[in-house]
């Protein structure tokens, strides 16, 4: 995989820009996913824009799935299988279709590979089980609805079955021991790439668009190409709009950026998408809607992956579930112990 620097020369390179030119279009690109990519995410996608295909040099060398961003193509990577879920069947828009998740880990991380519909029947034909270790070649990668990178197959994604003695990937239970949930820690504790728990007040939030464009159809993420949206999978599509927040929480011990997707937004703010999305094209300011919400010194429980903000170099951490504390129910709690302990 290129370093950073590496993609920017090879940017410049094929399109004819100076480092200083490429390094200002990532920070616009960053700026317009509202700083939800990486600066190589960036990279990867102001290059295809370019024409610049950045991963021709690499594409037969196996990425390590914690330098997988979203937007990357062509991506070849070798994992063992930790999870398989059950086939799910789906209406939308009159539209039926199939999804079945898988979860593949190596000794870096862990990362969901979605199959749909036709591509299901790959699991019953190569016998795909938990523990098996996978080849996957050409798969592009997505942010799913928690905003954590989504292996996908497309049309020219394949998979195939490895097996032998000298498969370097850890086992399946080292896998999972390596990458389950830390109970809750603070702040000051928590390191990149795990995954943890945190008990703390959200004291902040950042005043930026809170929507972002998904299909209506899979709701991945679209990008818009002229004056159409366009999914990879379903071509152009009239958007659906979902919720985003950011903003810093703090537990005493230190304070972390934190980033809420989709309905866990919709909870911490305790508002609908459509609700505020509604509110927002009344007013002049779509910003404005910030002003109406009373959140800050709100206390959560909240549970995610440590990762590192590539823009900042600060640690970030991205919201997978989130529980708002209930005062009055644990105060009642702590009664109830103090007073089971005078008996």
């Amino acid at each position: 995989m290129y370093s950073l620097k590496e993609i920017v020369q090879e940017i410049g390179k094929a399109a004819g820009l100076s480092e200083e030119e490429v390094n200002k279009k990532l920070e616009e690109k960053q700026t317009e996913l509202s700083g939800l990519v990486s600066l190589e995410g960036a990279a990867y996608i102001v290059g295809k824009e370019l024409g610049v295909n950045l991963l021709e040099a690499t594409k037969k060398k196996q990425l390590k799935i914690k330098n997988i961003v979203s937007g990357m193509n062509s991506v070849d990577l070798v994992g063992r299988v930790v999870d398989v879920s059950e086939k799910r069947d789906f209406e939308k828009g009159g539209r039926k279709g199939s999804v079945l998740n898988m979860v593949l880990g190596d000794e870096t991380g862990t990362i969901r590979l979605s199959l749909w519909d036709k591509e299901i029947d790959i699991v019953n034909t190569l016998g795909i089980s938990e523990n098996d270790v996978l080849g996957v070649t050409n798969g592009y990668v997505k942010e799913d609805n928690r905003g954590n990178n989504e292996l996908r197959l497309g049309k020219f994604g394949k998979i195939e079955k490895i097996e032998g003695k000298d498969i370097e990937v850890p086992k399946g239970e080292d896998i999972q021991k390596g990458f389950e949930t830390v109970k809750i820690k603070d702040i000051s504790d928590l390191k990149e790439g795990e995954h943890s728990e945190v008990r703390a007040s959200l004291v902040q939030l950042f005043r930026r668009n809170p929507f972002f464009e998904v299909c209506p159809e899979c709701e991945v993420r679209i990008e818009k190409s002229g004056d159409a949206w366009t999914c990879k999978d379903h071509g152009n599509v009239e958007p659906k709009y979902q919720l985003v927040i950011s903003g810093v929480i703090d537990d005493g011990s230190g304070n972390m950026r934190v980033v809420f997707f989709r309905d866990l937004a919709e909870r911490v703010l305790d508002k609908k998408t459509e609700d505020l999305k509604n509110l927002a094209s009344k007013q002049a300011d779509p910003l404005s809607l910030y002003e109406d919400l009373d959140v800050l010194g709100r206390e959560f429980i909240i549970r995610g992956r440590v990762k590192r903000n590539q823009f900042t170099e600060r640690m970030e951490l991205v919201a997978n579930e989130v529980e708002s504390m209930d005062v009055g129910k644990e105060s009642k709690g702590l009664l109830g112990k103090i007073e089971g302990i005078k008996d």
